[in-house]
């Protein structure tokens, strides 16, 4: 009689096994059922074989109905019946319902993993009777709620996996559901929303494995000393958990310590440098601060990571002289105080090929040593320190950020294994050189902001278009960028602004239909824009011809960059129209969140081998130049301003309804401006000054709530001024320049704005004018008190609003208050004196 079988891994589809077992009542000795890994996406199986054995003591159905579109399958109730099974199985299937409680009666299970479904729901409380049950595997499901109030009798549970659900509640319930799990060695709860204080977890004194990483837990250690000998692992990441950390010395067995990403304080305790067996130490981004010394390393003989990065006031005072027991692999001290000199006791560090010592207050040279010791440095990031001298030759680094330092000298010669390269904002001079001798398919470069000169060559550039990112900007490059044919680009980001490159924009660039910024900013370029910028470059974001030479009109084809977001043609010799087909800039008339492109992401540069890094653009707003990265990708915004454009404002330009900046300032624009500009309404910078733009100041106008920079200054404009809403927030300065303007916060006064000097007579028989006059005192003073009123709420509404912006634009606020408190003042004045 058949008792074992083993059908696992055997292709199977359901048709093909039913046919070779007759039916019967329940009465097959099968004890032992394996159908893991085959293609029985329905459950119905499990039904059959319920009913054909009544016996069966192991079930694993594992991994049947695993794929994305396969169709939900649910568990048939008859398998509740099988009261002798203790070994359970069902993950990686697609099980979508809620875990019957019918489970919990099932009192002979020992193992049961029904992880990677997609089970919903609550976890039952009858799972606390199962007293049997050593092995518990619900991870990676959509389970919610807590762990049930009940106190549990799981006695002989061992491991326990309910991480990757979406659980939440206090962990006060998990003592509760584990009172009595005195034999746990391993528990998971990983990437839940669980919350409030650490539970006491001395308690569980076999754990091997404790994982509560990326919860919401809060509170501190509830022990001063943690007593778990037996534990491996340690992992309480990604949580909000404070305080200063426990005694550890009790944990002997420990290997991985991570508490990274939380917001633990104090000084660390010197305990840790008891930890024999530790591996991995991964403190980084919490709040410790202090001095760290060697006695916090004493016996870490094993030690291979260490990661206290980002605590910004912790420093480590080594003595020089010190021999480590351990040789580190990793290192991550970015954001520590190291300086100023530059770690000696690295010296004695030969098996380094990951090291960041980034913002970490060095104040040197690099010592000769550290070039030795670097022959299997794969990473290296020394960037914001104050480090300088002469930068040597590395061997194997695939990863090198020295940027924001004072290195010298020629550029170094580098491996051509490199994938990303930041020398920028230090002091290397001369030429392009070993670059332009050195293909790097793929290869992240940034050379920007130090002194390096001199012409690219055609065989230089073609190397140099083989790259992803090339960054050259705030140099002294000269002369025109060679034109290829017959050759391929790849790159995606070029930026060559603020050089002395000159010629027309060269054609080479036409094969780069990968681009998504052009940044020839601050240059010598001269002639027209040519069409194919408007063809060839479907995903272009970002185009900067800011301050050139060029000339001529902006050709049609332009218009055909849908998802162009940013255009900075200003400080040229353009002139003509503003073309109306800027309609078709597709992106520039979407709001964030109703396009694809429009979110902070646009600009995430991914390195192959490196962390990734926001791409950046220069924006000049008010004389002010600022750099943009984290930001880029939600700014919209068009500045053709210093330019010789004509004729009026296009009507298209409002239904470019995402600006958020727009700047058409020092041109020779006449007509007026566009009644419906309150469709911008998420416009942050408005510069009109400088052209001949006549008639009314729209009321549409005051309706721009976003509005933190406005300049019409220096036009034909007449009128009064509608100074209600936003637009109490600007000074006259706004509106200078403009003779025929009248009225707030202008000294002139409109017509029929003079207040009346004459006494008023007193006439108490007339009741008609009694009662006309006392209408008017209150409504009078009714407005003013509501103005008042208005001014401190609308005040603190639009600061607020301004204050939470990210840009930099918002500037003057304490000017205004002052101009529009004088204001208010005299106006009140005036309406007592007269009263």
């Amino acid at each position: 009689m058949l008792e074992h079988l083993n059908l696992g891994n055997c292709g199977l589809h359901e048709t093909l096994l039913t046919s070779f077992f007759p039916s019967t009542n329940g009465s097959s000795p099968l004890s032992f059922l394996d159908l893991s890994n085959n293609n029985l996406d329905r459950f119905s199986i499990l039904l059959w074989f319920s009913n054909f054995s009544s016996r069966l003591t192991y079930i694993s159905f594992s991994s049947n109905n695993d794929e994305i579109d396969s169709v939900e399958a649910k568990i048939p109730d008859s398998l509740w019946n099988l009261t002798s099974l203790s070994y359970l199985d069902l993950s990686y299937n697609n099980l979508k319902q809620e875990i019957p409680s019918a489970l919990g009666n099932m009192t002979s299970l020992s193992y049961i993993d029904f992880s990677a479904n997609k089970f919903e729901g609550s976890i039952p409380h009858t799972l606390g009777n199962m007293v049997s049950l050593s092995y518990l595997d619900l991870s990676s499901n959509n389970l919610e709620g807590g762990f049930p109030k009940s106190n549990g009798n799981l006695k002989e549970l061992v491991r326990l996996r309910l991480n990757d659900n979406k659980l939440e509640g206090d962990l006060t319930y998990m003592s509760n559901f584990l009172s009595n799990s005195t034999k746990l060695e391993f528990l998971e709860l990983s990437r839940n929303n669980f919350y409030g204080s650490l539970p006491p977890l001395s308690r569980f004194s076999f754990l091997r494995i404790l994982s509560l990483d990326s919860n919401q837990l809060n509170g501190s250690f509830s022990e001063t000393g943690l007593k778990l000998p037996d534990v491996i692992i340690l992992d309480l990441s990604g949580n909000r958990l404070t305080g200063e950390l426990p005694d550890l010395a009790s944990c002997s067995s420990l290997e991985l310590l991570h508490l990274n990403d939380n917001m633990f304080d104090g000084t660390l305790t010197e305990s840790i440098g008891h930890l024999s067996k530790l591996n991995s130490l991964d403190l980084h981004s919490n709040r410790f601060e202090g001095t760290m010394s060697e006695k916090h390393f004493f016996n870490l003989s094993q030690l291979g990571v260490l990661d206290l990065s980002l605590n910004s006031n912790l420093t480590l005072n080594i003595n020089p002289e010190w021999n480590p027991l351990f040789q580190l692999g990793t290192i991550k001290l970015s954001y520590c105080k190291l300086g100023p000199n530059f770690p000696k006791w690295l010296q004695k560090q030969r098996k380094i090929f990951h090291l960041d010592i980034s913002s970490s207050d060095i104040s040197d040279t690099i010592p000769n040593w550290f070039w030795e010791n670097s022959r299997i440095l794969d990473y290296l990031n020394i960037s914001h320190n104050k480090i300088s001298g002469p930068f040597q030759k590395l061997y194997s680094v695939t990863v090198v950020d020295v940027s924001s330092n004072e290195f010298n000298g020629s550029l170094p010669i580098l491996p051509y294994s490199m994938q990303t390269i930041d020398l920028s904002r230090n002091r290397f001079s001369g030429g392009l050189y070993w670059f332009c001798n050195s293909t790097y398919g793929g290869t992240i470069v940034d050379l920007s902001d130090n002194l390096l000169s001199g012409k690219i060559s055609k065989d230089c550039f073609k190397n140099l278009v083989t790259l992803d990112y090339l960054n050259l900007s705030n140099n002294n490059f000269t002369g025109e960028i060679p034109s290829l044919s017959d050759w391929y680009c790849t790159f995606t980001s070029l930026h060559l602004r603020n050089n002395t490159f000159r010629g027309e924009i060269p054609s080479s660039l036409k094969i780069c239909d990968r681009l998504q910024i052009l940044d020839l900013g601050e240059n010598s370029f001269t002639g027209k824009i040519p069409a194919w910028v408007g063809e060839n470059f479907p995903d272009l974001g970002i185009l900067s011809l800011r301050s050139n030479e060029l000339n001529g009109t902006i050709p049609s084809t332009l218009c055909r960059l849908q998802n162009i977001q940013i255009l900075d043609l200003s400080v040229n010799k353009f002139s003509g129209t503003i073309p109306r087909c800027i309609s078709n800039f597709t992106l520039m008339g979407a709001k964030p969140g109703s396009n694809r492109w429009l979110n902070g992401l646009r600009f995430l540069v991914i390195p192959k081998a490196a962390a990734f890094f926001y791409d950046n653009a220069y924006l000049t707003w008010k004389g002010q130049v600022s750099t943009y990265s984290k930001t880029l990708g939600l700014l919209i915004v068009v500045d053709l301003s210093s330019n010789d454009f004509s004729g009026q404002i296009p009507p298209e330009i409002t239904g470019l309804e995402g600006l958020v900046a727009l700047n058409l300032s020092r041109n020779s624009l006449v007509g007026t401006i566009p009644q419906d500009i309150d469709r911008l309404d998420l416009l942050n910078f408005l510069d009109l000054s400088e052209n001949n733009i006549s008639g009314n100041i729209p009321l549409a106008v005051s309706r721009l709530s976003h509005l933190g920079v406005l300049d019409l200054s220096f036009n034909n404009l007449s009128g009064r001024i509608p100074w209600v809403d936003h637009l109490l927030t600007f000074d006259a300065s706004v509106y200078k320049g403009n003779l025929g303007l009248c009225g707030p916060p202008l000294v002139k006064l409109c017509p029929g704005d003079e207040v009346s000097k004459t006494p008023k007579l007193a006439n108490p028989g007339n009741e008609a004018m009694e009662f006309g006059e006392n209408e008017d005192k209150f409504l009078n003073r009714g407005f003013y008190i509501s103005l008042v009123l208005g001014f401190i709420v609308g005040f603190w509404g639009i600061f607020g609003s301004l204050f939470l912006t990210k840009f930099r634009l918002l500037i003057g606020v304490e000017r205004w208050l002052l101009v529009k408190m004088g204001v208010e003042k005299g106006r009140l004045r005036r309406y007592f004196q007269n009263q």
